[in-house]
């Protein structure tokens, strides 16, 4: 996940005519919990992890005994029973060896209740974050194009509606500013890679909480690889009783209104009007489509 903000820049809302007019009256854009996206997937796929857990008890051992013949001593939480353990099979290694069949035999029962645990607690996270966790999570979705036919087409109501230009601010330190590019995957990534899982079992590095949650809120489908997203989120706690948080936006913000080429003259009136007064510095356009391509032109208001 990259840690470098995006600089400043711009960046693209895609609208139709009745948010278009309801920002520029309010001055508000909407975040939105993913409950209320298009696409069912879209952070709400379920918690799962990309190994079998019956395969787990073996690859347990197989890590207990990479760390015990490990050149250097792992760093471990010396607290953490497993830690300890860690370091007991690396202190008695070199007499003992590591007899993967008779640990595997000594610790079958224990690894059969660890499994049940594992299962029990993947249905309880399940519910949570479907439950608690995904209703109060709020997330705002731009674009880097401002030219995408299909987004225009989908999300600013077939032309009809216009394309907002709102602008990364570091220096003001601007929601924007701490935006992340949307990373599109073939498949739902894990809430646990098995070397993560792995590891944190024998308390060599313990998992961030947080960062797996990144993974799912900036994970999309290769469907949608089209948008080049980025997104803005933050956990709304405690849950809230509705699904969107509307937040302030400052003149400075704002840079841009990008008419569609569709647009009814009555709405491109009202839209410029209030745009002008609520955001005198940013700049209006029309979009107007080239006879000969499949791509648009925008001329200045």
């Amino acid at each position: 996940m990259p840690t470098e903000g995006p600089g400043k820049r711009s960046f693209f809302k895609y609208a139709a005519p009745d948010t278009v007019l309801a920002f520029l009256k309010n001055r508000t854009v909407r975040y939105s919990s993913p409950l209320t996206f298009n696409d069912p997937f879209d952070v709400q796929v379920g918690l799962h992890f990309d190994f079998d857990l019956n395969a787990l008890h073996r690859k347990v051992l197989d890590r207990l005994c990479e760390l015990a013949t490990a050149p250097t001593e792992p760093q471990v939480e010396t607290t953490d029973p497993w830690g300890q353990l860690v370091l007991l099979v690396r202190q008695h290694y070199p007499a003992h060896g590591f007899p993967h069949d008779r640990w595997e035999t000594m610790t079958a029962e224990v690894f059969g209740w660890l499994v049940n645990e594992i299962q029990t607690t993947q249905r309880q996270v399940q519910e949570h974050w479907r439950n608690t966790l995904l209703p109060g999570v709020r997330v705002f979705c731009v674009s880097e194009d401002r030219d995408n036919l299909l987004m225009w087409a989908h999300y600013a109501r077939d032309h009809t509606g216009a394309v907002l230009e709102f602008l990364s601010l570091p220096d003001e330190d601007n929601p924007l500013s701490v935006a992340r590019p949307v990373i599109y995957v073939d498949h739902p990534p894990p809430f646990f890679t098995e070397a993560e899982w792995l590891d944190d079992i024998l308390s060599v590095r313990k998992s961030n909480l947080t960062d797996l949650s990144r993974r799912y809120v900036y994970s999309k489908s290769m469907h949608w690889s089209y948008e080049r997203e980025w997104r803005v989120w933050y956990p709304r706690i405690p849950a809230p009783e509705r699904l969107y948080d509307d937040m302030p936006i400052r003149q400075s913000e704002f840079a841009g209104l990008y008419i569609g080429c569709k647009a009814e003259e009555s709405f491109a009136a009202e839209a410029i009007s209030l745009a002008h007064r609520a955001f005198p510095n940013a700049r209006m356009y029309r979009a107007r489509k080239i006879e000969d391509d499949y791509a648009l032109e925008y001329a200045e208001i």
